[in-house]
């Protein structure tokens, strides 16, 4: 008995030899505690977690060389070997993490941040419910500071750049033809539907290395990956109707849609200003596939074909007082992208995009028949090096080919056949030094082949936090552009166009609750194209001898928490802007320019009885434009611009599925507002030209649609 009370005795001893204490603080760099760390032995259930003044203590069994760890939300991961042996006191210090929900990000001239989640301005319902769009992107986007309202024209229109200076991505591969073929006095619209993408990024200058070919901005729209369920959807509209039908299977999907578009009705209805010989006619088809991979990689395929027609006459002064203007044409687009990772830290995306479009556009008894065909093909990869440094590097190839056959009424013939290889590559760095300052460098590079000349363009951007919301943030950069088609057509001798961004910007508050934004610019413009014109109307003397400034002031205010069920934002734009270019002869400020643009748009939902209201509201300084009788050039500027608009839509159900009863109305008030005056083809008696002046197609438009759901 004696023997069994020792040997207990003994192995009690042991047992509470073995219970060594481990105990310490955990606190930040400036001595602060840090209340609930976990603090744990790795590979084993030891551990305990700090309290509110940063205290911890637990006791294990372990012996010899473990790895002590410390871990909190926002914070680096501690680790420490350490021989346990006796009693151990500990003092942890933990740094911030750089890459946390609060982090700086860099911001200027974009409303995206450094990662998905943040990085869209606008969503498929933001754009749908804005009252002014009728479901264009486009249109959409005009809500947006650094753009002008060009109703009259329908491409967005930047920072005084001109509509060919946007670049638009999906996935990150070029749309070449991103709007509806363009007529004059005709507004155009985009050619994609905002349900296709997650989200729509607008880039209004200073963009990074990854994009070229672009002088003033780029609108990036990032597409949806698998659809969620099956579904079917009938669309019957004023305009026309939609049908679509998608299949859900367990890693992939397929939509298919089709639509048909007929204006007709609205020239019987309402009083057009254009004298329509045959309104908008337009069909189209689209079909989207998603694959998810065993490994968690994306498949993307898109094909969107759409073709339409239309006639109208303008007054030109001539004789017989009109003009026939014509435009049919066939459209196809492709986007084929694919998606994954090489590890943990690096992962990449391949993609093709195609665009051919086949296009006839009739001004009286000149003809012009033009194809075009332009494919991308384009690779990049993501490394994080570390939590602190991000490297993305890639190349891109595109090929176009253009062919233009003009047959003019006096009888001559011109044709055009070019082709263009532009190959492109980039390299990026991000470096998060702390939560509140980081920088981007990068440098991209382009070769075009039928000019024959390389482009070496480097990029840098900076933010800085200034409090846990608010920001400060910088960039600069150059950026070029390869001469249009219609310029190389008639002269291959010629250089890149050039502008240099820099950008000033605050930005405070969340795109998701609040967001204020401020931002100033300034950009300069080198080698623009200018010519004359010389014999039959043609261009001559083409050369890069144009240049130019734009500068000014954008402000953006977004609340979608103050009322509840309100949901708002302002914009206004300052801008100041004057180019030679064209055949300009002088330095001058562009036709389609408002120095000052302003906007409201607000929508609000009334949850009793599933309506949700919206208006949007559009003010613009008046616009400049040539007066031929004047010795001045541009001097002329018509009144100021306003337009409101305003939206219902009512959701119900059927089934499980929603439906939506939409009805908007373009300029309430009916102002007839002049978008700019275009002078007559030849002179009076007296040596005078006539201004014709420029308005919307429609004074007043109201659109109604029935959209219907099925599971």
């Amino acid at each position: 008995m004696k023997t069994i009370i020792l040997s207990f005795l003994l192995l009690n001893s042991l047992a509470t030899q073995a219970q060594i204490t481990i105990s310490g603080k955990t606190v930040e760099k400036n001595g602060d505690p840090i209340p609930g760390v976990n603090i744990y032995i790795e590979n084993t259930y030891d551990g305990a977690s700090s309290d509110t003044l940063g205290n911890f203590s637990f006791t294990t069994s372990e012996t010899g060389k473990q790895m002590l760890i410390a871990t909190f939300i926002g914070y680096k991961a501690w680790q420490k070997e350490i021989i346990v042996e006796s009693n151990i006191k500990e003092s942890i210090i933990l740094e911030e993490s750089i890459n946390t929900l609060d982090a700086v990000t860099i911001t200027a001239g974009s409303f995206a941040a450094a990662d998905e989640s943040h990085a869209s301005i606008m969503k498929p319902l933001d754009i749908y419910t804005t009252a002014s769009a009728n479901g264009d992107i486009m249109a959409a986007m005009r809500t947006m500071p650094g753009t002008q309202a060009a109703t009259d024209d329908g491409r967005l229109l930047v920072r005084g750049g001109d509509a060919y200076e946007t670049r638009t991505y999906i996935d990150g591969l070029a749309a070449s033809k991103p709007y509806y073929s363009k007529t004059p006095d005709v507004a155009t619209r985009g050619r994609f539907a905002p349900s296709l993408f997650s989200g729509v990024m607008f880039n209004s200058g200073g963009y990074s290395a990854e994009y070229g070919q672009a002088l003033s901005s780029v609108l990036i729209l990032n597409s949806n990956d698998l659809a969620t369920i099956d579904a079917t959807g009938i669309s019957l509209m004023t305009i026309g109707g939609e049908m679509s039908k998608t299949k859900r299977w367990i890693n992939s999907s397929l939509s298919l849609s089709g639509g048909y578009t007929n204006l007709g009705i609205y020239d019987k209805v309402f009083n057009s200003y254009i004298d329509w010989i045959k309104p908008v006619k337009s069909v189209n088809g689209t079909a989207v596939y998603r694959h998810k991979t065993k490994s968690n990689g994306m498949l993307k395929g898109y094909i969107n074909a759409d073709w339409g027609d239309l006639a109208y006459n303008v007054p030109n002064g001539q004789p017989e007082g009109l003009m026939k203007i014509s435009n049919k044409g066939g459209t196809i687009y492709s986007n084929f992208s694919f998606r994954d990772c090489f590890s943990e830290k690096s992962c990449y995306k391949i993609g093709i995009a195609s665009t051919f479009q086949d296009n006839t556009i009739s001004l009286g008894k000149d003809k012009i028949d033009t194809q075009e065909l332009n494919t991308e093909v384009r690779f990049s990869v993501v490394h994080d090096v570390s939590e602190a440094v991000k490297i993305t590097w890639g190349a891109n190839e595109t090929f176009n080919n253009y062919n233009q056959k003009y047959a003019e009424n006096l009888g001559n013939t011109y044709k055009t056949d070019l082709n263009d290889h532009l190959i492109g590559e980039f390299i990026e760095t991000e470096i998060k030094f702390s939560k509140k300052f980081a920088i981007r460098s990068g440098i991209r590079s382009e070769y075009s082949s039928i000019i024959n000349k390389w482009n070496v363009a480097p990029r840098f951007a900076l933010a800085l936090k200034t409090g846990k919301i608010g920001q400060v943030s910088g960039a600069m950069g150059l950026y070029h552009q390869t001469p249009q088609s219609d310029y190389l057509k008639l002269n291959t001798n010629l250089n890149f166009e050039k502008a240099f961004h820099y950008i000033l910007s605050y930005q405070w508050g969340e795109v998701s609750t609040r967001l204020f934004r401020a931002e100033a610019y300034y950009k300069t413009y080198n080698d623009l194209i200018t010519y004359q014109y010389g014999e039959y109307g043609l261009p001559s003397n083409m050369q890069n001898n144009g240049s130019g400034y734009a500068g000014g002031l954008d402000i953006f205010w977004r609340d979608q928490e103050s009322i509840r069920g309100f949901d708002y934002w302002i914009t206004y734009s300052y801008l100041d802007t004057k180019r030679k270019y064209k055949n300009y002869p002088k330095q001058a400020t562009p036709h389609f320019i408002s120095d000052h643009n302003f906007s409201v748009v607000g929508k609000y939902w009334l949850s009793q009885i599933s309506t949700q209201i919206g208006f949007a509201f559009t003010a613009a300084s008046g616009r400049p434009f040539n007066d031929p009788n004047s010795n001045n050039f541009m001097n002329g500027k018509t009144k100021a611009y306003s337009d409101l608009s305003l939206n219902l839509s009512h959701v119900f159900y059927i089934g499980d599925q929603y439906s939506v009863l939409y009805c908007s109305i373009n300029n309430v008030l009916g102002n007839d507002n002049v978008l700019g005056y275009r002078p007559s083809g030849i002179a009076d008696a007296q040596g005078s030209y006539a201004l014709i002046p420029v308005k919307r197609d429609l004074k007043r438009m109201i659109f109604i649609g029935l959209f219907l759901s099925f599971q």
